[in-house]
């Protein structure tokens, strides 16, 4: 089977040609049609999960949709035809997603791909989708609330924005002044150059009261503690990159880092939210599996924006 894959952490993806893997006991066979892409990605092949037990080769990805192929001994959630997609991360790290097709242990966090919703569109939500609904739960974010995300037009940015606006938000979305356009077609109210010194202070000016919640999916730890002096006392900013320090944060301010726990039932309500919502999952381009090596160095360039997916 073809599959994008490292032999060593560190090494360059490329395309392979390797064995097709076995469903083992409680593990689906499953035919990959579409792999959402995650900057996460990139740093699983740099070993960002050494600790853990590796499988080398090592494919790359751990979101998709597919067929169920087939299902080892003692498989009971699942049988062969069933359409599936969710996070397939799993130790040993390494039978991941940019292939044709890869095994899973059906108790991780996979579902069934309702009805309505295509591979692509299934794909793409997983990791992102899960950490944006995450955030915004963890943040409180409803209908009075006004949101700042910094970053926002990235994967998780594509779903958070859209997700905080149908809640009733305010969205402030801070990202490149060229990603203005489609930021304001996923529902953000008010926009803000990333790259600008100023952008904190223009924030302000806006809002002299302070807002009430921040999602901080980019900036480093002094970045973050920065736009943490947009809250007023009692409210809540996020990180996605580890960035929230106790030290720098504001008093009557609460920072948290989002460490996504992914679960079926996660997964299966940021989906219905979608649908609620009548929200449509934002793709931003769809790429055949042989670009997947190019689209990661994008990713690690900064390049990339929105959601990326892998058709096979």
């Amino acid at each position: 089977m073809r599959a994008v894959a490292v032999t060593a952490f560190r090494e360059a993806p490329r395309l392979m040609n390797l064995p097709r893997p076995i469903a083992g006991p409680g593990e689906l066979l499953v035919a990959i049609t579409a792999a959402g892409m995650n900057p996460f990605d990139a740093k699983v092949l740099e070993g960002i999960l050494k600790e853990r037990p590796h499988k080398f080769p090592l494919v790359a990805g751990v979101d998709a949709a597919g067929v169920v192929d087939a299902v080892g001994p003692g498989v009971e959630r699942f049988r062969p035809g069933d359409r599936i997609y969710g996070q397939f991360l799993h130790t040993p790290v390494g039978r991941g997603t940019y292939a044709e097709y890869t095994t899973v242990p059906e108790n991780v966090g996979v579902a069934r791909i309702p009805d309505g919703l295509s591979d692509i569109q299934a794909a793409a939500i997983p990791t992102a989708g899960m950490t944006a609904y995450d955030a915004l739960e963890r943040l409180a974010v409803g209908s009075r609330s006004t949101l700042a995300i910094v970053g926002a037009s990235g994967g998780i940015g594509s779903f958070a924005v859209p997700l905080a606006s149908a809640r009733g938000a305010r969205v402030i979305g801070v990202a490149r002044v060229g990603a203005g356009r489609r930021l304001r077609t996923l529902g953000a109210h008010e926009l803000q150059d990333v790259a600008s010194p100023g952008w904190v202070e223009a924030v302000r000016g806006e809002h002299p009261d302070g807002i009430d919640a921040l999602l901080d999916l980019m900036s480093d730890r002094a970045g973050f503690a920065r736009a943490l002096t947009l809250l007023h006392p009692g409210g809540r900013g996020a990180t996605t990159v580890y960035a929230a320090d106790p030290a720098r944060t504001p008093p009557g301010v609460t920072a948290v880092t989002i460490d996504l726990q992914p679960s079926v039932e996660l997964l299966e309500r940021v989906t219905a939210e979608l649908a609620r919502h009548h929200l449509e999952v934002a793709v931003e381009r769809t790429i055949p599996l042989e670009r997947a090596p190019e689209a990661l160095a994008e990713m690690r360039a900064g390049r990339s924006s929105g959601k990326t997916v892998i058709v096979l």
